[in-house]
């Protein structure tokens, strides 16, 4: 019997799935950002991610994460590559977020 992966939460192909709304959406200052990152960390200059490795941390996220949103896939997948590959500490992340949700709280940015 041959083997059958099992498809991914990315696999949609052939499903329904309603309809694409084709209108331009505004971007936050941190979709343009997040874009900017992994494009920096997987620059000739830098090779600290590629394609492969970002799309295959994307399709290993889970429902709820995949189902966030395209940045939010993309910045999640980002964040687990670095940690896999010991670049980032996931504790470390954690306490840089509550300080810039505190800044955020206090100047609203």
């Amino acid at each position: 019997m041959a083997y059958q992966a099992k498809p991914g939460l990315h696999d949609i192909g052939g499903r329904a799935a309603g309809p694409v709304d084709p209108s331009d959406h505004p971007l936050e200052p941190w979709h343009k950002m997040a874009t900017a990152m992994s494009n920096v960390l997987g620059d000739a200059d830098h090779k600290l991610t590629c394609t492969d490795e970002s799309r295959r941390t994307r399709e290993a996220l889970d429902q709820e994460s995949y189902d966030a949103g395209y940045f939010e896939r993309q910045i999640l997948s980002l964040r687990n590559l670095l940690i896999e590959k010991g670049i980032l500490d996931a504790d470390e992340i954690g306490q840089r977020m509550v300080v810039v949700g505190k800044r955020i709280a206090e100047e609203g940015r």
